[in-house]
């Protein structure tokens, strides 16, 4: 399936940016490499359209913010 509308908007790649409100969160992790900042990594499905999101939130972060991602298949 192709993004729908309001997945077609979403500001990527940019911290802080909202996402929509279909979007339905699947995960979260806290990540800490060494000598790198801490970073949370959060997954998300549009219930609209099936499109997978992945958004990252930290200081000091780089590609911060929502990025597309691929669905896993959970068959």
């Amino acid at each position: 399936m192709s993004p729908c509308p309001a997945c077609l908007a979403i500001d990527t790649n940019r911290g802080g940016s909202p996402g929509h409100a279909l979007l339905r969160i699947t995960d979260t992790q806290r990540i800490k490499v060494p000598r790198s900042p801490a970073m949370t990594v959060s997954t998300f499905v549009c219930q609209a359209c099936g499109t997978g999101w992945t958004y990252r939130d930290g200081k000091n972060v780089d590609a911060q913010g929502w990025q597309q991602a691929p669905v896993p298949d959970l068959q």
